[in-house]
């Protein structure tokens, strides 16, 4: 889903959030410009984080 929010995070310290368009260009801006490498979208999809669904934070929820 390209407009649910993600985050990536080097290890370097440098991170970004945004949308899955924002954060491939933000990493791969990131990864030439610093790192001298330069990932693929796959790569970058890879290293990013999705929070958890929200229907699995509901209060009350029961626990599997």
């Amino acid at each position: 889903m390209a407009d649910q929010v993600m985050t990536v995070r080097c290890v370097c310290g440098w991170e970004t959030s945004g949308s899955e368009d924002d954060v491939v260009v933000a990493t791969t801006e990131h990864g030439r410009a610093i790192h001298n490498m330069t990932p693929t979208r796959d790569e970058v999809l890879a290293m990013a984080v999705r929070p958890p669904d929200l229907a699995d934070a509901t209060p009350g929820a029961a626990a599997e």
